[in-house]
């Protein structure tokens, strides 16, 4: 099969693989009909170091299901569905409790290998198909009267913006800063629009991306132009947020957002960061700010968040800017990381 292998810096290639195939009694085989290039791929693109390479990458993507393995129950073959980013058993006592991203049988050590496309102990899905693992745990049928587009943001990233605002508790009247305007910052901004955040305050770097932000309803800074201290704190009375969400990956963000929150606020950290960095916590500590973060578990927010799209009252194809097919997935990492044509999000189709 065609799919998008890992080889190391800015060295994505698309290459005929091996085809997968059902490997324990608890996988499914998918054919893969969408499948999206993530934020969090770029860390592979940008990094000069990964332990592994030769792996096949993504893990947005959903499709049809061609083989199912002997213990299956809730899934057979024909159905239409989503895969989970970070899979899970689906028994222990962590996916008991909704965190399947921590789940002891799928991780080790907490590194990538419950994750899709980051290691060669589990291929991602920017490919024609892909084993999903402990298939009963983590792929979701999707409503047959909801397009691709509007539930493949289910596999990670919505759900993703969404944690952010959940594990701060945004409610409504709130006033919320969100850093970043990229897929997981927007999805960040509609989940606290949709808990009923009264004032929505949107930063980023980028003019484009400003101006969607703005026309669902935020108010915008451009951090390349003005402080966003000084803004936030003038949007609040002097007071600061209720609720600062770093949905971007930088350390230095993860500071300004305890600045910019009001005492006895709270930061969410969604934005992946990889390296060590030192958390300013005498600004924690004195302002009595909660800190919030965590890799995202699609199967806890999935059954809240899918009534919301089939109601309408949250629109995820919205980000999508460019469709390519996956023979120029190269080509897409190469607009994604660059920012190029005013790009928002990638979908890429077999």
């Amino acid at each position: 099969m065609k799919a998008v292998v890992y080889h190391g810096h800015e060295d994505m290639r698309l290459e005929s693989v091996a085809d997968p195939g059902i490997e324990a009694d608890t996988d499914v085989l998918l054919r893969v009909e969408r499948s999206a290039i993530c934020g969090s791929d770029l860390h592979l693109w940008h990094g000069t170091e990964f332990p592994e390479d030769g792996f096949v990458v993504g893990h947005e993507f959903l499709g049809t299901v061609e083989d199912v393995g002997p213990s299956v129950h809730g899934i057979k073959k024909g159905d239409r569905v989503l895969a989970c980013c970070t899979t899970g058993c689906g028994r222990c006592a962590s996916c008991r409790r909704g965190t399947y991203s921590g789940c002891p049988v799928t991780t080790k050590d907490f590194t990538a290998q419950n994750v899709f496309g980051f290691s060669n102990g589990l291929w991602g899905g920017q490919a024609e198909a892909v084993r999903v693992p402990y298939a009963d745990a983590n792929c979701v049928k999707v409503p047959s009267s909801l397009s691709d587009d509007e539930v493949l943001f289910l596999t990670d990233i919505l759900p993703t913006g969404y944690m952010a605002a959940d594990l701060a508790k945004v409610g409504p009247g709130d006033t919320v800063v969100v850093f970043g305007c990229g897929p997981v910052g927007t999805f960040a901004q509609m989940s606290a629009m949709v808990r009923g955040a009264a004032k929505v305050i949107a930063v980023d770097l980028d003019g484009g991306r400003l101006e969607r932000a703005a026309a669902r309803g935020c108010v915008t800074i451009n951090s390349s132009q003005e402080s966003p201290i000084e803004q936030v704190m003038a949007q609040t009375d002097g007071m600061g947020a209720d609720v600062a969400i770093e949905a971007v990956g930088k350390p230095e963000l993860v500071t300004q957002a305890a600045m910019v929150t009001r005492p006895g606020g709270a930061v969410s950290v969604v934005g992946v960061i990889l390296e060590p960095f030192q958390i300013e916590w005498s600004l924690f500590f004195g302002k009595n700010l909660s800190l919030h973060t965590g890799l995202v578990s699609p199967q806890q927010y999935i059954p809240v968040l899918l009534p919301l799209i089939e109601q309408g009252r949250l629109q995820p194809a919205e980000i999508i800017s460019h469709r390519l097919p996956l023979d120029e997935a190269v080509k897409g990492y190469e607009i994604f990381a660059n920012h190029a044509e005013d790009v928002l999000k990638v979908v890429l189709t077999p």
